[in-house]
C-alpha cells in the first residue's frame, strides 16, 4: 500500500478512535460525593495516616485533608482517586482558578485546585500549617 494512503488512514483512524472514546465516556469521572466518601477513600489508601478533617471544594474533584502527620490531598484523575500526603516540602500559590500546590516531585508535579476566592484563605491555612 503506498505511503499516500497508509498515513492518511492511520491519522484519521486514530483520530476517530479517539473522537468515539470521548463521545462515548466509557467511564465516568470520579465525584468525591462527600465527607464520608473523601474520608473512606483517604483511610483506605493511607490507613497509617486516618483522616481527622477535611474540606471539598464545590467541584467535589479535590479534597483537603487533615491528618496527624500533616495536610494531605485527595483529588480525582479521571475514574480514579489519588492520594498524597503533603509531608515534604511544597509550595502553594493562587492562580486566577484556585490554588495551586507544587509537590517538587515528578509523579505529580503541581496539582490544581479549583476554588473560589472566598474559599481559598481557608484550604492556605491548613496547607501552611500554623505559624511559627
Amino acid at each position: 500500500m503506498p505511503l499516500t494512503v497508509l498515513l492518511p488512514l492511520v491519522v484519521f483512524g486514530i483520530g476517530g478512535i479517539v473522537v468515539l472514546i470521548r463521545l462515548m465516556r466509557p467511564t465516568p469521572v470520579l465525584a468525591i460525593d462527600g465527607e464520608d466518601s473523601a474520608r473512606r477513600i483517604w483511610n483506605h489508601r493511607n490507613h497509617e495516616t486516618p483522616a481527622e478533617k477535611l474540606l471539598i471544594n464545590p467541584a467535589h474533584s479535590h479534597a483537603l485533608i487533615e491528618t496527624g502527620a500533616g495536610p494531605g490531598i485527595l483529588w480525582a484523575f479521571g475514574a480514579d482517586p489519588v492520594t498524597r500526603l503533603l509531608n515534604h516540602p511544597f509550595d502553594c500559590q493562587e492562580t486566577r482558578h484556585g490554588l495551586r500546590i507544587v509537590t517538587h516531585d515528578f509523579t505529580a508535579p503541581a496539582i490544581d485546585i479549583p476554588l473560589p476566592q472566598d474559599l481559598r484563605a481557608g484550604w492556605l491555612d491548613i496547607l501552611k500549617g500554623p505559624a511559627t
